[in-house]
């Protein structure tokens, strides 16, 4: 049995009523279906824990193949379920998600698969969750194939809000649309991933052409398959709404009957499907030796087959193919079905019925009587599922269904008073805030890891706070944190030079200004805790009380740097507990003040060792960037903070920390000379010479081993630590996983 055979039954394409389409194809169904079901279930499972019910139907299809049976079945066995349920989200996504207003939309968001939507709050924070699980799991099995496939789905969303209400001159252009908006480049991504597979660009630029063919089959079969159900829909709205569907256009295009646009639209993708196998005929003769390429081939020409084959009775498309889509019905009505149909095709042999009615045949007389079918029909009207309307765009909107996965201080008037001529009193208030914010907005529009905002939101999901309330946490975190860059911590007072890639604010607008505007930046944030207070009692002291730490924790840091005075590792938590924790543990206090102690306290107990992860992550990036691997961005780290900068600060980090504390005197004495240079350099800095010397040393000492190994040890705490509120709370906190996860060090 070769490979393909041993993920994947073959089926005679021939026994289905196929419409014309995909004539000559191959087609094969996974074996493992059931894992298939079980994925698309857990993922309607885990939408309505948090969301709601997902009442829209999916990838499942009883009666003729679950849709990543039929379209990737090829994939790993092992890997099946996970792909199952990130295209299951994807169908639920398109159809609750996206027929919400976006036009106010917030800006991507690290953590999300795309452009966060203006939509309720639980169904925003509920998609940062289940987003933040299946890329915790993509990552954890093949972070390589997972890149693609999030680039991918990105792509997919950015073009259908940007293009989705052309008008399309004619087929070639729509199809360049169409071909994204459809998610076929996405589902692509999620067959390599299923075959543990990767092009290199040489690669795929050779697929360019067969590519499109495929694609373009996929999008027009779609197309044709779904305009009656959106068809029907169109009816009931405005006159204004669009189509996005091959079919509608055609009527447009050539002023036809929508019968006669479905012809046009059947011939335009018999062509593609043709000019598909020439071209892949075409390949394997240019390229004989290169089997793993040709089943990369062989993954696309099963996508056209099974496509048609879950279109022709799936019930996303078919109302009288309903049942109850969270009841995890699946496989026992895919046996009955199945089991019926094997029992149909018997007797036909038996008493010489129509030989094409076989095994999952679709025929127009086989649709007559298709609503007897006891198991979906009763099941159906018990549930009460219906068509989803309220979720209909607005008027001048443009619909798409036919996807599979288609579908952000005015002066007063001039007061005169009673004021002698001559005196030199202000009459108005003439000086705005523009030069005092300006150096806090400059930094606050510095790109940014997103860590604080992201541990607030997972913090959410057990914290329960109103959206209004957590913004306003946010914005006094935030706030410190910004001004605490401009100099309580950071850059003035350790002399630093770059920010975040980009110079800081006291080399834009000077010391002084930038001092000044950190300033009114605290007694901003301040202002805000007191009105905070309204609704969280005891924000102003837990405010007063976390910044009060962190001052303590920079004066200890300061004074350590300037003398040259190393601290104890026990010492140096400390610091870094009230430094960086401080911010950490105010996001946390002002959070969970209303929780159940048992909780709070796990909760306040896991922020703590994020704070001290963090920092100690950071100095280790600092001085071994050649392995970062964390930051999103552009930026490498020392593009960021520039080569070892903490040892231009002469700041004493935890590896140095662990050195100078254990490392052979000599070694130490070395790394100590090195660093009491620092100061007599006029640039104030080490030559990157002395910079190697130090890490050599630190690398012969095994401090970053050391700080690896605590990084590591950090880690497995968190871990207990969620899963211990996970465990009080019966909530799993996805976002939290995956933030921990882009933070772990390799």
């Amino acid at each position: 049995m070769d490979e393909d055979e041993r993920t994947a039954e073959t089926l005679d394409l021939a026994q289905y009523a196929t419409h014309g389409f995909c004539q000559g194809y191959p087609l094969k169904r996974h074996r493992y279906e059931t894992l298939d079901n079980a994925g698309c279930y857990e993922a309607r499972r885990d939408w309505a824990k948090y969301i709601g019910p997902a009442r829209e139907f999916g990838g499942c299809n009883p009666f003729d193949g679950n849709f990543t049976s039929l379209v990737l079945p090829l994939c790993k066995p092992e890997r099946l379920k996970l792909i199952a349920y990130i295209i299951e989200y994807a169908f639920i996504h398109d159809t609750v998600v996206e027929g919400l207003d976006s036009e106010n939309s917030a800006g991507d968001d690290e953590f999300t698969l795309g452009k966060r939507q203006t939509m309720s709050e639980k169904i925003r924070t509920g998609r940062k969750q289940l987003q933040a699980k299946m890329i915790w799991e993509l990552n954890a099995t093949d972070k390589v194939c997972a890149a693609k496939i999030m680039d991918t789905w990105k792509t997919f969303l950015s073009t259908t809000i940007r293009d989705k209400e052309k008008d399309f001159a004619d087929l070639e252009e729509y199809l360049d649309f169409r071909n994204v908006d459809c998610a076929a480049y996405w589902v692509e991504a999620c067959m390599l991933f299923g075959m543990g597979m990767t092009l290199t660009e040489e690669e795929d630029a050779l697929f360019a052409d067969i590519k499109r063919c495929c694609f373009a089959s996929l999008a027009l079969s779609n197309d044709w398959f779904s305009f009656d159900r959106e068809w029907a829909e169109a009816q009931n709205r405005p006159s204004g709404a669009k189509l996005i569907n091959a079919v509608w256009l055609f009527m447009r295009w050539r002023g036809v009957s929508p019968n006669e646009a479905k012809q046009l639209v059947r011939e335009a993708t018999n062509r593609y499907e043709h000019r598909f196998l020439e071209l892949c005929d075409e390949f394997r003769r240019a390229h004989p030796q290169r089997e793993d390429l040709h089943r990369y081939l062989r993954g696309l020409t099963y996508q056209i087959s099974g496509n048609v084959v879950w279109s022709l009775r799936c019930p996303r498309y078919y109302p009288e193919f309903r049942y109850d889509p969270n009841a995890g019905l699946e496989d026992a009505i895919s046996a009955e079905w199945r089991a019926r149909e094997k029992a149909a095709a018997s007797a036909a042999g038996a008493g010489g019925d129509d030989a094409g009615a076989g095994s999952g045949a679709c025929s127009d007389e086989k649709h007559q009587g298709r609503r007897t079918l006891s198991v979906f029909s009763t099941v159906s009207r018990q549930s009460g599922d219906s068509d989803v309307h309220s979720t209909a765009p607005s008027h001048g909107s443009t619909v798409s269904r036919s996807s599979s996965m288609s579908s952000v201080m005015t002066a007063p008037d001039d007061a005169r008073g009673d004021a002698k001529p001559g005196l030199l009193l202000p009459t108005r208030e003439c000086l705005v805030l523009e030069h005092l914010e300006a150096p806090f907005d400059y930094v606050r529009s510095l790109p940014s890891k997103g860590v604080r905002d992201t541990l607030a939101d997972a913090l959410n999901l057990w914290a329960c706070l109103p959206e209004d309330t957590l913004i306003q946490i946010k914005e006094v975190v935030g706030d410190l944190h910004t001004a605490s860059l401009m100099y309580a911590l950071d850059d003035i007072e350790d002399g630093s030079e770059l920010r975040r890639g980009f110079p800081t604010a006291h080399g834009v607008f000077g010391v002084p200004q930038t001092i000044n505007s950190a300033s009114f930046a605290i007694v901003e944030a301040m202002r805000k805790a007191h009105k905070l207070s309204e609704c969280v009692p005891g924000a102003t002291d837990i405010a007063f009380e976390q910044l009060r730490d962190l001052h303590i924790g920079q004066s200890y840091d300061l004074y350590w740097t300037r003398h040259i005075s190393c601290p104890t590792e026990e010492e140096y938590l400390e610091m870094v507990s009230k430094k960086t924790g401080g911010l950490f543990r105010l996001l946390s206090r002002l959070m969970c003040s209303r929780l159940p102690l048992e909780v709070s306290s796990v909760i306040d107990n896991l922020v703590d060792k994020v704070g001290i992860y963090f920092q100690i992550r950071d100095d280790y990036e600092n001085l071994n960037s050649d392995e970062a691997s964390f930051w999103i961005s552009d930026y490498q780290y020392t593009k960021q903070k520039g080569f070892c900068e903490d040892l231009d600060e002469g700041k004493l980090s935890f590896p140095l920390v662990h050195h100078l504390n254990n490392a052979p005197h000599h070694m130490a004495l070395q790394v100590r000379e090195i660093l009491e240079q620092r100061r007599e350099s006029v640039a104030g800095c080490i030559s990157d010479s002395h910079k190697k010397l130090v890490l050599q040393r630190l690398k012969d000492s095994k401090s970053f081993e050391y700080t690896r190994q605590t990084l590591k040890a950090l880690e497995s705490q968190i871990d207990r630590s969620i899963r211990e509120l996970e465990r009080l709370t019966s909530w799993e906190n996805w976002m939290l996983r995956l933030c921990m996860q882009r933070l772990s060090v390799q």
